[in-house]
């Protein structure tokens, strides 16, 4: 049962991140095609760090829910009321960046500000969804997101001819503010009878959040924070290319994040030593199945680059830093481990930040002379030495054999061997339960 856990589990997850995943590919697919995507591709990063930081929040509602039993609509009030302060907040500083500063940080502040209000809001409903077990509600409220954004993003370069970043991230903060409405009207079930606001209850979210929220911050920086370097000497095209290349490349983690999420509960709850057992487990399927997707996207990254980017020469970059993402794919495991086994989620953060100054430091030495290139094979480097410093820690501390971290065994093949067999049986249970016509 539990070898089957990790493979059909981790299968069920991916299918949801995947969909996000190909949600996402479209939009940079759209906007770098259509409109300044450099500018666009810096207002997402500064959102993707409004989001890291939001979900400080999502983690504090799901942990109300599913472990202190708080009812929903009680937890959601509790935390959209401090959120909207935060979010009131936000959309007024953009409006005085945008009137203070100028150029493309001007144009951009506003609609940045404006989705990164509906973001953190979102965060709340996704925690109650998270704490609540509501699988299906927690995925959908996920996609929601990006896929209206992107219809959102389509409609303006298509319909209304606009095709600057600008116009495309205000009609990203659009498509986030109709996900917002969608995610309430879909937990209007869940929340309703239970909604009401808790003082102590807010205080309490707000500070699990904070700590919550450090911890994500510091590890998007790690993802993103050296594009700010890239900026700096290879301006907006540099950026284009870099952060197409990164984009492709670190889609892979979705793989990566599927199995460890698929076994985040049974890590919690087992014995220190069986959930490292457990740790190593997802380690090697991971690996494996990271190995065969870097490998084809090292192959057909000239493909890539000419067949599906109009301009930049994103495959080089692209096959610097496979080697190092492929590594770094073990992170989610290590975090999955000391977050819920261990109760040290500063740990991934830890990591996360080790990662980021290596990368930084690195970005100024290469940059210069080797131009993106030396930007991935700075990134490169600070994954693959970051992540060995955790696995270090890792085998060292719960005592497990570094062999055990990369020694596919006959269990392992057996997993998949289950996989396959369950996938077959609900794919003939339809044809042998379905009314004849």
């Amino acid at each position: 049962m539990a070898t089957m856990s990790i493979a059909y589990g981790g299968i069920i997850a991916f299918l949801f991140r995947g969909l996000n995943a190909v949600v996402a590919f479209a939009t940079v697919v759209l906007v770098e095609r259509t409109s300044d995507f450099g500018a666009f591709g810096l207002g997402i990063i500064v959102v993707g760090i409004v989001n890291a930081a939001g979900n400080g929040m999502t983690a504090a509602a799901a942990y109300q829910v599913a472990n202190q039993g708080q009812a929903p609509g009680k937890t959601l009030l509790s935390g959209l009321l401090p959120m909207s302060t935060v979010s009131v907040l936000g959309i007024f500083a953009g409006l005085v960046a945008g009137s203070a500063l100028s150029g493309d940080v001007a144009a951009a502040a506003v609609p940045v500000a404006v989705a990164g209000a509906a973001l953190v809001l979102n965060g709340v409903i996704t925690g109650v969804f998270l704490g609540r077990g509501a699988f299906i509600r927690y995925n959908v409220a996920l996609v929601a997101p990006p896929f209206l954004s992107l219809c959102a993003i389509a409609f303006t370069v298509f319909v209304l001819d606009q095709r600057t970043g600008e116009a495309a991230l205000g009609a990203y903060a659009v498509g986030q503010w109709l996900a917002l409405g969608a995610a309430l009207l879909y937990g209007q079930r869940l929340f309703e009878g239970s909604l009401r606001f808790s003082l102590p209850l807010s205080g309490t979210m707000v500070r699990f959040a904070l700590s919550a929220s450090l911890s994500g911050v510091v590890s998007f920086l790690g993802y993103r924070g050296d594009q700010f370097v890239v900026a700096g000497f290879e301006g907006k095209a540099g950026v284009e290319t870099y952060l197409l290349a990164v984009v492709v490349a670190e889609s892979v983690w979705q793989v990566s994040g599927s199995l460890s999420l698929a076994t985040y509960t049974r890590i919690g709850a087992a014995s220190r030593e069986e959930a490292a057992l457990l740790t190593t487990r997802v380690m090697r399927h991971t690996l494996l199945l990271l190995a065969v997707v870097c490998t084809g996207l090292f192959l057909v990254a000239d493909l890539i680059e000419r067949w599906v980017f109009s301009s930049a020469a994103m495959a080089t970059p692209l096959r610097v830093l496979l080697p190092g993402v492929l590594i770094y794919s073990l992170g989610a495991s290590l975090s999955a481990f000391y977050t819920y086994q261990r109760g040290l989620p500063w740990v991934a953060a830890f990591i996360a930040a080790m990662a980021l100054a290596i990368n930084i430091a690195l970005a100024f030495v290469f940059i210069p002379g080797l131009g993106v290139e030396g930007a991935a094979l700075a990134k490169s480097v600070g994954y693959a030495v970051a992540i060995a410093a955790g696995l270090v820690m890792f085998v060292r501390q719960e005592r497990v054999p570094v062999s055990q971290l990369f020694r596919f065994g006959r269990d392992d093949v057996e997993d998949y061997r289950v996989l396959l067999q369950r996938l077959r049986d609900l794919l003939r249970t339809p044809a042998r339960t379905a009314p004849l016509p």
